[in-house]
């Protein structure tokens, strides 16, 4: 009878210790969140959920990849706790510092470097000797008002020269993808339109446009590549894993990124910290 009491106390103390214990052998689950960096969702998933998953394996966790409908979306996501990684712009990571505290881990390299620079290109034929000065009354096209080259870096440019754009280009719009952008210099059908070196360099290499197709006329500073955040809150220690699972990738396994990006580096919130003084500067900061 003993004995028999022993058994079943043993049972019971066993079967409510079970849960306890698959809990603790669950791997964690991190929740990606990227923005369609491709043509499509689908195509922006087939390229970058390998990446992610190698690095969620390395750290002994399950992948929940989500491809947003465009960059808003992704950071108010993060900002909001509803993902719990994100691969950011580097305008769009600040505005999510700011508004939700989430905290950078690794930046992009590009071509092995960590930083890239904003242009602005003009027509072919285009005759500027001095810029910004010699491009008064010209035409002007600018990106969506949220994209960091596109319209807040070269907007502050021209305001600390004390240009308000709207005023001194005749006509000036806003609002253009990048591509588009390019391409309506090429045409002819704007003077001047800001952009990217990373995303001008795809172009002529993917033969979307000749190297001489519209020239640079301003080039900003270096500015901080994209980056890896996580949301406010998330496990330190894991947060740290992934870090490193980033930075350790093997060569093969970086050949999976996709052109121009070449690996990953650590970095803290300093490289950003220009673009957030921008962003105050333009009063789209308080």
């Amino acid at each position: 009878m003993t004995t028999r009491r022993k058994f079943l106390m043993a049972t019971a103390a066993a079967t409510l210790a079970a849960p306890a214990i698959l809990r603790a052998q669950a791997k964690p689950l991190i929740r990606v969140g990227l923005a369609p960096s491709q043509p499509t969702q689908a195509e922006t998933r087939k390229v970058w959920e390998p990446i992610y998953k190698i690095v969620c394996d390395r750290v002994g966790a399950d992948l929940h990849l989500t491809v947003a409908n465009d960059w808003a979306g992704v950071s108010i996501a993060i900002s909001s706790g509803q993902i719990d990684m994100a691969q950011m712009g580097p305008w769009g990571f600040v505005l999510a510092k700011v508004n939700g505290g989430v905290e950078v881990i690794n930046m992009m390299l590009v071509d092995g470097k960590p930083y890239y620079k904003g242009l602005i290109v003009a027509r072919p034929g285009l005759k500027i000797d001095k810029f910004p000065q010699d491009a008064k009354g010209l035409s002007m096209q600018m990106l969506d008002t949220g994209s960091t080259t596109g319209w807040m870096v070269p907007t502050h440019f021209f305001r600390s020269q004390g240009i308000e754009p709207k005023q001194f280009f005749k006509p000036y719009a806003e609002g253009a993808s990048a591509a588009a952008a390019q391409m309506a210099t090429i045409n002819g059908q704007v003077d001047l339109a800001t952009g990217w070196d990373i995303h001008r360099n795809t172009m002529i290499r993917n033969g979307q446009m000749a190297k001489n197709a519209n020239k640079v006329v301003w080039e900003s500073a270096p500015l901080p590549n994209e980056c890896i955040v996580v949301r406010k809150g998330f496990e330190a220690a894991l947060a740290t894993k992934i870090q490193t699972a980033f930075n350790t990738l093997t060569a093969d396994e970086v050949k999976l990124l996709p052109p121009p990006y070449t690996g990953f580096v650590s970095t803290t919130y300093e490289p950003y910290g220009v673009l957030e003084k921008m962003g105050r500067d333009l009063n789209v900061l308080k």
